[in-house]
């Protein structure tokens, strides 16, 4: 959705934010930061290839439903339109999180914020505002609060590991732009969302997508396996995973018709994703088109082992369909009265 390969850092500013409660110091910038070509080289690959991995995308948004309370979006908007400069916007940005930094586990951390051009969102070149927080000290970074605030890269380390980002993206504009977002999952992390970027998810073919691969793994767990086995389960997941592969487009009729079917759940799956849906408050699309990298994301988040209380393990790949139905048996020995399994194979690998 977002290709970075010819962005390039136009602005760049260093700054510390401070937790408000405890009284901490914020340390704001006086100027841009120089960018020489060793930094980039750094830097943009540091910056951008957390944002491009990330497949969630979002829009501001406000309690109110009116776009002009959302403090951020309407700094974003002045600084996309020329009516602040870069530095005026990252004190502005600065302030707005020192204000928001209340929860007694938020931890203070250096701030970069960046304005990035020559981006491309959905083919439409745009710009994009970026800031990142880094709260856990790096090996690889140190930082100068001599005067001002300064950093340093130690040779020979790769730099990685964003803790809390977001990227601002200057397209859609009346809907409330586009917005990606990354937090470290702490307890703390719902601030970064909701509290200082105040963003929803846009309900796109990618969340669609999750959605119901999210569904489809917890319907396994708690109905699947609770009346077969981790076989039985194993082949569930796979039979899942290869309808949304071989099918463009997926609606409920054809979950239930190739997959509830075979296992004769589909009254159980009715009345669960209801339940699911109540729950966790999510609007299931009647039908949608396949996300293939939101699939492949989410496929590769499914663990299907099964462990034996002998130590022994079998570990099942669920993306292939054939996997468990033909290559792995399971019975019961009356002799030791034990339950076994029978793998087929040609060769070990």
């Amino acid at each position: 959705m977002i290709d970075t390969k010819n962005a390039y850092i136009a602005h760049i500013c260093l700054q510390k934010v401070g937790h408000k409660l405890r009284e901490e110091p914020t340390i704001y910038a006086e100027q841009s930061m120089e960018v020489d070509e060793k930094k980039e080289e750094d830097l943009v690959p540091f910056l951008l290839n957390p944002i491009k991995k990330n497949l969630e995308i979002n829009r501001f948004t406000h309690y109110t439903e009116k776009l002009e309370f959302n403090v951020l979006y309407n700094h974003c908007k002045q600084l996309f339109d020329g009516e602040v400069d870069f530095i005026d916007f990252s004190h502005e940005a600065l302030s707005h999180l020192y204000e928001k930094s209340l929860h007694p586990q938020i931890k203070s951390g250096e701030v970069f914020i960046v304005m990035f051009e020559n981006l491309q969102f959905e083919d439409m070149p745009c710009r994009g505002i970026g800031i990142y927080k880094l709260e856990n000290k790096k090996k690889f970074i140190r930082f100068d609060e001599s005067e001002g605030i300064d950093y340093h890269i130690w040779k020979g380390y790769k730099l990685e590991g964003i803790d809390k980002a977001c990227m601002i993206l200057d397209v859609y504009r009346d809907e409330g732009f586009r917005v990606y977002s990354i937090d470290d999952k702490n307890t703390e992390s719902e601030y970064w969302k909701k509290s200082f970027l105040e963003i929803d998810l846009i309900k796109d073919n990618n969340y669609h997508t999750k959605k119901y691969m999210e569904l489809l793994t917890n319907f396994s767990e708690d109905v699947v396996l609770n009346q077969t086995d981790k076989k039985q389960q194993a082949e569930f997941l796979s039979n899942s995973i290869h309808l949304f592969n071989t099918n463009d487009v997926v609606d409920n009729q054809l979950i239930e018709e190739k997959v509830m079917n075979q296992f004769e759940l589909v009254d159980e799956f009715k009345a669960y994703k209801k339940n699911y849906s109540d729950d966790n408050k999510i609007d299931f699309v009647e039908s949608f088109e396949v996300s293939v990298p939101t699939l492949v994301k989410e496929s590769k988040k499914i663990k299907s082992e099964i462990k034996l209380d002998t130590k022994i393990s079998i570990k099942l790949d669920v993306t292939d369909p054939d996997a468990a139905e033909e290559y792995l048996e399971r019975g019961f020995d009356e002799d030791k009265k034990m339950y076994y399994y029978k793998v087929y194979f040609n060769q070990e690998q």
